[in-house]
This record gives C-alpha cells, structure tokens and sequence, in this order.
C-alpha cells in the first residue's frame, strides 16, 4: 500500500501483485505484458493497465426463464474463468467483466428456453450446451472459461403448482384402473377416488383454487385408506382359500388311510 501511494503520487512506477498482471501503453499503443513487481513509467507517455488473473467468479443475477412447453423456471448460474490473454482482455473488449456476464446471460436464456419439464432436469446437458456456446469466446477475448454450474434451477411457484396438480391427476388415474381392476365400477371408483360427488349449477359459486387442492389432498387420503383396506381384505381372503385348501387335503388324506 505505502508502495502505490508512493507511486501514485510520484507517477515514476506502478506495483503488479501476485495474481495481477499489466499491460504496458507507450503513448496509447498497447505494448508488452508485465507480471508482479514493480515497473517504471515515464509519466503522461506510459501507462500501465493493471487487471486480476487469477481465477475469477461471476455470479449471475437470477433470471426468470420461460420453458418451450410454457413453464416458468428460475435460475441462477455461476461463471469461473481467468484472462490468459491480457492484450485481447484489455483491447478486444471494453469491459471484460460486463462483457462476459451479459455473453453468458444471452447463453444460458437460449439453452433453457430450448427445454422442456423433462430435459431441463438434466442439468450437466444444459452445462456442456452452455460451455459450448462460450467457447468462441475464450479465442476472442484471452478469457479461458473454467467452470459452468447452476447454484438454483426450481420451478417458479405458479409452475411448481401445475406440476403437482399434474402428478396428483396422475396418481388418481392409477388408482381409478386399480380400483377398476379389483372390480370396482366405473363410477364407484371414481366416488372412492374424489371423496364426494361436487355439482355446480346456477347460482352455485365453483370452488376456490384452495379449496380444490384441499379437496384433493383429502380425497389422495381417502383413497389411500380404501386402497389399503381392499389390500387386506384380498389377503384375508387369500388365506381363506390356503387354509380350505389345506383342510381339504387333510381329509383327502383321512379317507385314504
């Protein structure tokens, strides 16, 4: 510190620190790279542009990103990268770190919005894709990109609700065929499965969102109720039939003797 405000103040060198390195400019024209110590300078005709190249992090700000199949996802993303090239850094491009972060936003909105609710679960897919795209730049800037990775990927909250309305239709429609299959009527079971048999007409007002997901929540317990009552009463009636069988046998046998 002593050391830069000496510099500063005098204008006759600058200091480069472990994980910097400069770019030298001798009246505006970009010259050699220099690495840490310290370098001499004739004020007002030579400049030194001092930057970190080190490993560097962006983190993104989250983004909302809508899916083809319409969902809403949100994601956060991270960046590592260093500048393996100064000169390229410095004179390719105005602002390296804006310039990256606005590169890999464009990057990631495209390979997001080109998933679905099944592949955007694969997540090192959409990482190799995201790499891929960033790969012109490593050449063009002097920029080597290290590491590519979501810290978040959820659904947003009104996509989270679609989606577990969807798995709930789901899993009633296994239960109505099993039900079906223990040979239960059509109707029936689809009693067993709602709970309740709900009819709107005039002047009746249709339930609230809310209490549609509490009535279906209420009717996923009946029927799991249900479904493991008949499950028991199947194998009552399964060790019935053993236990008849057995008794049969065993008098087969008596009469024999």
């Amino acid at each position: 510190m002593f050391l830069d405000a000496i510099g500063s103040i005098t204008g006759l060198f600058v200091v480069v620190y472990d994980g910097q390195h400069a770019l030298k400019f001798t009246l505006g024209r970009a010259k050699n790279v220099v690495g840490p110590g310290v370098h001499l300078k004739v004020p007002i005709f030579q400049k030194y542009e001092v930057e970190e190249t080190k490993h560097t992090t962006l983190d993104l700000e989250p983004q909302t990103i809508q899916l083809r199949d319409d969902l809403v996802y949100e994601v956060d993303c991270k960046v590592m990268y260093r500048i393996v090239d100064l000169r390229k850094a410095l004179v390719e491009i105005d602002d390296l770190t804006t310039g990256l972060e606005n590169r890999v936003v464009m990057t990631v909105q495209r390979v997001v919005q080109a998933q679905d609710r099944v592949s955007v679960r694969d997540t090192q897919a959409m990482i190799e894709e995201i790499r891929a795209g960033l790969e012109p730049l490593e050449e063009e800037w002097g920029v080597q990109i290290l590491q590519v990775g979501f810290s978040n990927i959820s659904p947003s909250p009104a996509t989270l609700e679609i989606t577990q309305l969807q798995l709930l239709a789901e899993e009633r429609i296994g239960l109505f065929h099993e039900f079906r299959e223990q040979g239960l009527g059509s109707d029936s079971a689809v009693a067993l499965i709602t709970g309740a048999v709900v009819a709107t007409g005039n002047g009746i007002p249709e339930p609230s969102m809310i209490q549609r997901k509490q009535e279906l929540e209420a009717a996923k317990a009946q029927a799991a109720v249900v479904t493991d009552l008949l499950k028991r009463k199947k194998k009552s009636d399964e060790a019935k039939e053993g236990e008849a069988d057995k008794s049969a046998d065993e008098k087969k046998e008596d009469d024999d003797a």
